[in-house]
């Protein structure tokens, strides 16, 4: 599906649906009232606001206007009423220039192409067709002239004659948006066919949006919820002013709450793809199953089905795999009752062959110095310590030395603390920052253990900014000076700051919360120049970033490699899909890679539980990344 874009707005896959409230003839013909729904829909955050433009003399035969009392009631009260609302070319000069004061865009109807031509001096962002006119061939030429996107509403229409339309569009190389529709007011639910918007968007290829006449707000949802990717409906002042499109209108409060579901509803419809949230993740760890010894079992021992069983937590082998150990022997220990039970214990995981795991640049692992040797057994050039709250605090002495460089990061928690070097509440940043220098404290006690000892050793720090909600942008400035305040006191003596950039909606203490700095790469990039900081690159971050904010992955990576000293490396999805296995998320590694790679960066496959069963999650990430790009 191609995109396209009305005004400002880009429509399409991914993009937010375009709302248009219809004003049409709800204004009674007072400049007023639209004015004031007008304002009512710039309220309720719609897209556009549209209304309508005729020319009777040229659109109805003369008779018919001279005589409406011989024409059947329902047409004589129409046009009783179109008449009444026609509002003059002076007026919609004026409601243009108001809509655009407003920041809200002014679209409408041409029925004929005298109002056409009237409406083209405005060079309004794009047209709408009525359901009367999509058959009106040289009608849609010669909009489409104007080479702006056409919006076609598809009521009183049959499939072939919508399949001739669309054709007769392409054709004339137009941007188009066909609107599923029905043509009575109020529409009857059961004659609304949602559905069919599934088969247009397969069968036409052709983005697809739904114009609305029926009462309430549950339909026009379910059509969002279906694909329609532009919503058109009547908004009213009140639906029992007299006309005929009042009683399928949403008076301002249903308009409002009828784009906040919508938006909520684009939020949860998300990708077309499945994977842990990382609210998830927390949870599957802590309440999910895994397979454990029933009894005490010794080496050499047969396993049957009632060796086994299976409890939480979610730690070790997924219970999916609970065939593969029946009947098999226990060669590598004996599991005391309740230890997990693992592949590696019935020979299922072999040793590793390191040697697949060498790539063009230096790669590491994620530890803690309680699984560190089982991970340095993969051979990698380094290890990234993560410190915890615990770590530091209960100042653990470690004596065991190691031939292989390391790097740090940062503590994020202290107990209830969540630290934050930019925060605008004094007491929580002094008491993160006097945290930060126990972490460098005891950092520098692990950096004696390795290789790199009289280097600077890179020390990961999260930046804060952090709130439960997403009201701060506008401290920007004053967060990263409250930051770089935080880092300038950071006794940092042997290391090297680097400063990490952040996702959106991180998870902290199991819920949600909302970063408000060092997530734009304009403004990373400004700071570390300015200041002299590197910046840890973190992959997974930035995408949930870019995904949030609609921004593009590429040109953020171009951008932020400027002031880049280190590379945290997973894939993502969604907004909040963080530290996913390469190939599990939505990132187009196959692009992003040469990016990486012109430089001789470390590279830290950050993958969640990556560390589980001797780290087989780093070693599938680093053989993903290389089997995508053999310059990895």
């Amino acid at each position: 599906m191609k995109e396209i874009k009305i005004g400002n707005k880009v429509i399409g896959n991914g993009k937010p649906v375009y709302i248009i409230a219809e004003i049409g003839l709800n204004h009674q013909g007072d400049i007023k009232i639209a004015k004031t729904l007008i304002d009512a829909a710039v309220n309720a955050k719609a897209d556009a606001v549209k209304f309508q433009k005729r020319s009777l003399k040229t659109l109805y035969q003369e008779d018919v206007l001279k005589h409406l009392e011989y024409q059947e009631q329902a047409s004589s009260y129409l046009l009783k009423h179109i008449q009444h609302s026609e509002l003059s070319e002076g007026e919609i000069v004026n409601l243009h220039k108001y809509a655009n004061s407003k920041g809200i865009d002014f679209l409408c109807t041409a029925w004929d192409e005298e109002s056409l031509k009237f409406l083209a001096s405005l060079a309004l962002p794009a047209y709408k067709i009525a359901s009367a006119d999509m058959f009106n061939t040289p009608l849609l030429r010669k909009t489409a002239a104007y080479k702006k996107p056409l919006l076609v509403s598809t009521g009183m229409s049959f499939v072939s004659e919508i399949e001739q339309v669309i054709q007769f569009l392409n054709e004339l190389n137009t941007d188009f948006v066909m609107l599923h529709c029905n043509s009575t007011y109020p529409a009857p639910y059961q004659d609304l066919n949602l559905n069919f918007i599934l088969t247009m968007i397969d069968k036409f290829k052709c983005i697809v949006g739904y114009s609305g006449h029926e009462q309430g707000i549950s339909s026009s949802i379910a059509a969002v919820s279906l694909g329609a990717k532009v919503l058109e409906k009547h908004i009213t002042l009140d639906r029992n002013m007299p006309g005929p499109d009042h009683r399928a209108s949403l008076e301002p409060e249903e308009f409002i709450e009828l784009i906040h579901q919508i938006r909520i509803v684009e939020t949860a419809l998300g990708e077309e793809i499945r994977y842990p949230s990382r609210g998830e993740y927390l949870n599957r760890e802590i309440l999910s199953k895994s397979l454990v010894a029933a009894r005490h079992l010794k080496k050499g021992h047969i396993l049957s089905y009632d060796d086994i069983a299976i409890k939480s937590p979610g730690k070790g082998t997924n219970p999916l795999k609970f065939h593969l150990f029946e009947g098999k022997k226990l060669v590598k220990r004996e599991i005391s009752k309740d230890d997990f039970i693992l592949e590696s214990d019935i020979g299922l995981i072999q040793k590793n062959n390191h040697a697949k795991l060498k790539i063009k640049h230096d790669w590491g692992v994620v530890a803690r110095m309680s699984d560190i040797d089982n991970l340095v057994n993969l051979n990698p050039d380094f290890v990234e310590i993560h410190l915890a709250d615990t770590d530091i605090n209960f100042n653990k002495n470690y004596f065991k030395k190691y031939n292989i460089n390391l790097a740090v990061h940062g503590p994020e928690y202290n107990g209830d603390l969540l630290l934050d070097l930019s925060s605008l509440n004094d007491d929580i940043r002094y008491k993160s920052i006097d945290y930060f220098n126990n972490a460098l404290v005891h950092g520098r006690k692990l950096k004696r253990l390795f290789k790199n000892v009289r280097s600077k050793v890179k020390f990961v720090v999260h930046p804060g900014g952090m709130g439960m909600n997403n009201s701060m942008h506008d401290k920007l400035r004053e967060l990263n000076n409250n930051l770089l305040d935080s880092l300038n006191k950071l006794e940092s003596e042997g290391f090297e700051l680097l400063v990490e950039n952040m996702p959106s909606c991180p998870w902290y203490f199991g819920g949600q919360w909302f970063h408000s700095n060092f997530m734009d790469a304009d403004e990373i990039v400004e700071f570390s120049k300015k200041t002299g900081y590197g910046v840890t690159f973190d992959v997974s971050h930035a995408a949930l970033y870019c995904n949030y904010y609609k921004k593009n992955l590429i040109e953020f990576t171009k951008k932020i490699l400027k002031v880049t000293k280190y590379i945290h490396i997973a894939d993502a999805a969604g907004i909040n899909g963080e530290g996913l296995q390469i190939g599990d998320g939505t990132i187009d590694f196959v692009r992003l890679i040469p990016y990486l790679t012109k430089n001789n960066f470390w590279f830290l496959p950050e993958i969640w539980q990556g560390h589980k069963f001797g780290g087989e999650g780093f070693m599938k990430a680093i053989s993903s990344l290389k089997a995508i790009n053999s310059d990895f």
